[in-house]
Parts: structure tokens; C-alpha cells; sequence
């Protein structure tokens, strides 16, 4: 089993988990639903994005890592939605992030975030069908991550995550690959289930 099909395999009941807690595809979904979700998204993947910087930076230019943040595609997305800067820097951030202690944990993070982008294509068709022309959501630029590159994104991250564990040549590397995305699907769902009670809400 290659190690993209191991993920998928071993990691299946932790992305399950964090699937049902992501209400985007809802039929009631408004759009403050939305902007909370994408406040969600932004606290976890500021710190998970400066933290991946430097291991994956191993693997550059094979990556093409600047393509592939996201943190300023959502707060594009957040500002439209009626954010600025100063509120920006209010929204709470996801604690504790899983430990990515070396490239392996690392790749396994990244897998899940790139995974997401993958995923999000069936979200962003039906954000688009469901919001219709509705000024006040903005263009997506989240989940237009890409653009019709989404595919070749995918695959590209897929070879590099392929020669590095064969590089490594180890079960020890490819077992903390999977345990990084387990940590960072657990951590995705713990964020968004928190309870909220003591949450400062950002001042628009």
C-alpha cells in the first residue's frame, strides 16, 4: 500500500469525525453561518501554516509552497464579510496544534489541508447555488483555492509526499506521517466543536 492510500485508509474515522463538523453544505447555512465557519478556518490555519513554513520548506521547489497558503485567501474572504484589520488580529486561534515535530508530522498536516482544498470543490458548488448573486458573501477565494488547478495542485503534493517517504525508506517515517494527520484532524475537530461560551467575539 503507497503511502497516499495508507493515509486515506488509516486516517478514515478522524476525517469522518471532523467531516460532520463542518455544517457548509447546510440548507439553512446564512451568512453569518458562513463567516463564523471561515472565522474557524482562519484560527487554525494561520498557526498551522507558520508552523508547516520551515519543514516543508524541504521539499521546495517541488511544492511551490507560496501557491498553496491559504490563511490570506480567508481573511479576503473574512474582510468582504465585513472584517478589517484590527478585527482580523482579535479572532481567537486554535490551541493546542498538533506537534509537527519534523517533516514526516509535517507532511501529514499538510495532506489534511491539502486534502481540504480538494474536498472543498463540492463545497464551493454548492456555496455558489445556494448564496446565488448575495453581494455580502464574496467570491469564495477559500475555496477557490487554485482555481482549475486544483487537480494538478494535488497530485503535485501527492509525488512530493510519495519521493519523500521513499527517500526516507521507513515505516517510522510514513507511521508519523499518518500520525500527523490524525493529530491535525483531531485538532481541526476539537477547534470546531470548542465550547464557545468565553469566546470574545471580534469587533466589526
Amino acid at each position: 500500500m503507497d503511502l497516499l492510500q495508507r493515509l486515506k485508509t488509516e486516517t478514515r474515522p478522524h476525517h469522518e469525525r471532523t467531516e460532520g463538523v463542518v455544517r457548509l453544505m447546510d440548507a439553512h447555512l446564512t451568512p453569518a453561518d458562513y463567516r463564523r465557519h471561515l472565522e474557524d478556518f482562519h484560527g487554525l490555519y494561520l498557526p498551522l501554516e507558520a508552523r508547516l513554513a520551515k519543514p516543508l520548506s524541504a521539499l521546495e521547489p517541488a511544492l511551490g509552497l507560496e501557491a498553496r497558503w491559504k490563511t490570506r485567501l480567508l481573511e479576503e474572504d473574512l474582510r468582504a464579510l465585513g472584517h478589517d484589520t484590527g478585527s482580523l488580529a482579535r479572532l481567537p486561534r486554535a490551541a493546542p496544534l498538533p506537534a509537527l515535530t519534523g517533516l514526516a508530522e509535517a507532511l501529514g498536516c499538510a495532506y489534511v489541508l491539502e486534502g481540504a482544498t480538494l474536498g472543498g470543490q463540492l463545497i464551493l458548488r454548492h456555496l455558489r447555488r445556494h448564496f446565488g448573486p448575495d453581494a455580502r458573501v464574496g467570491t469564495f477565494a477559500f475555496f477557490r483555492a487554485y482555481g482549475d488547478q486544483v487537480g494538478p495542485m494535488w497530485r503535485a503534493f501527492g509525488d512530493a509526499l510519495t519521493q519523500a517517504s521513499q527517500r526516507a525508506a521507513s515505516d517510522t517515517f510514513d507511521a508519523a506521517v499518518v500520525q500527523g494527520a490524525r493529530d491535525t484532524f483531531d485538532t481541526f475537530t476539537a477547534w470546531m466543536t470548542r465550547t464557545r461560551a468565553h469566546d470574545v467575539p471580534a469587533r466589526l
